[in-house]
């Protein structure tokens, strides 16, 4: 069995970014869906989203030989 080589700082890093960067995104998203959509709930479920995808990404990076 291969032994798990540990994780480098800049790695994490750019995975924290991701995740962070993601929901930036989704935030940014549903501020311009509530704007000119006006859809009050456009905020929070963009946020969500951008979590939720962040978080895939962020798992794939990790697991990723």
């Amino acid at each position: 069995m291969k032994q798990p080589t540990p994780l480098s700082l800049g790695r994490l890093a750019g995975v924290g970014f991701t995740l962070v960067g993601n929901v930036v995104v989704g935030l940014l998203l549903g501020l311009l869906a509530y704007k000119y959509a006006h859809w009050s709930w456009a905020v929070p479920v963009g946020v969500l989203l951008g979590f939720v995808s962040g978080f895939v990404s962020m798992m794939r990076q990790l697991t990723a030989e």
